[in-house]
């Protein structure tokens, strides 16, 4: 008789646990997860932190959550990639009544881009397994957006013309106060202040600065991503990112000298870039780097003669291939007074293709090698 009650007791338990956790689990449940900041930069740590908060009286034994992120972002765990290339990281939380639990992950990530992730689901039961509830956590998701690191390369700009602020010209409205290139005679129209007395001392008479005229150096920096000049194939994903991160060294030298510049890409959804300069200016373009999509909108070729290049006063051209009418483009830009650089792969199929950025700036295709 006692065997029989306490099966009835027990079987009123687990139908009655069954009814609150499958009626009442999901409710007064709340998840969230934010991270540190939104924005970094590749290989950048992180903190993920999740948050669920359980405000109603009855205890929650099992809740289990599953962010849903991109395979580029390491959780330090191991994890299954999808077809669609994302995984799920799993976690567990045990909840009383009333209670908030919080979580949290360093992360990392090893690729550009922009991403979003979250769990997009929260499962929970009793303690014994029978009665379940699910509560969609779709709105729980975060972005983030990944922005490439400039490449590793001290002599990028090997040319001798080396990128100044400001370079030197025929002619110009001012003279540059700063920029002295020499004594000439005084011609009594020069300021007391622009003698020179050592001049005048050696040449015996009344000497002047001779100052020299400058202008602002002003850069345009061409991303091709085109494989070969004949057809619209984007280069490997490997060779992509080198010439993103390439793109964003040569705009962090820009910033550095104080130089204006402008970033085109030979993309689909491009849109027409315009001059600016300094870090915020930078920074917009590396996110219009983070987010671009590898493609091919035009030729090589064609892609170099669109650009409109007066205005500016230097020309960085990257590319994965170079043909030699391409080659020669760019020669006859260089003879019309443009300091045009274009750097390529000596070969796209080697692996150590982060070690082949090469510069040629002649018709024979010279090649030289630069330390990646």
């Amino acid at each position: 008789m006692e065997i029989i009650f306490i099966l009835i007791l027990l079987a009123v338990t687990l139908i009655t646990e069954y009814f609150l956790y499958s009626r009442f689990g999901a409710v007064q449940l709340y998840y969230k997860a934010e991270l540190e900041k939104n924005e970094v930069f590749e290989n950048e740590e992180i903190i993920l932190t999740e948050e669920i908060t359980n405000a109603k009286p009855l205890p929650l034994p099992f809740v289990k959550t599953e962010i849903v992120a991109p395979a580029f972002i390491d959780f330090g765990v191991k994890a299954e990639v999808n077809k669609e290339g994302l995984c799920g990281i799993p976690s567990v939380f045990s909840l009383k009544g009333r209670e908030k639990c919080r979580r949290v992950r360093k992360i990392r990530c090893y690729r550009r881009g922009m991403f979003e992730m979250g769990a997009s689901t929260l499962y929970g039961c009793d303690l014994f397994g029978i009665g379940g509830f699910a509560l969609n956590a779709a709105e729980g998701g975060v972005k983030l957006t990944v922005l490439p690191t400039p490449l590793e390369a001290e002599d990028f700009f090997p040319d001798n013309r080396q990128f100044f602020g400001e370079i030197t010209v025929r002619r110009f409205i001012c003279e540059d106060p700063f920029l002295v290139k020499g004594a000439r005679e005084y011609t009594g129209r020069e300021p007391m202040n622009a003698i020179s007395w050592t001049a005048t001392a050696r040449a015996g008479k009344l000497m002047a600065l001779n100052k020299d005229f400058t202008t602002a150096a002003k850069i345009l920096i061409l991303l091709n991503f085109q494989r070969m000049d004949d057809f619209f194939i984007p280069a490997s994903d490997e060779v992509c990112e080198l010439m993103i991160k390439a793109a964003a060294f040569a705009m962090e030298r820009a910033e550095e000298i104080g130089a204006e510049f402008a970033l085109e890409m030979n993309v689909t959804e491009d849109r027409l870039s315009y001059f600016g300069s300094g870090p915020d200016f930078k920074l917009e373009q590396l996110r219009r780097l983070a987010a671009v999509n590898a493609d091919c909108r035009l030729k090589t070729e064609d892609f170099l003669r669109e650009r409109k290049h007066s205005g500016f006063t230097d020309i960085i051209f990257i590319t994965p291939s170079l043909s030699s009418d391409s080659v020669d483009y760019i020669a006859g830009l260089r003879e019309r007074g443009f300091g045009v650089m274009a750097y390529s792969l000596r070969n796209e199929a080697e692996s150590e293709f982060c070690s082949r950025i090469v510069r040629r700036v002649e018709r024979k295709d010279l090649q030289i090698k630069i330390k990646g």
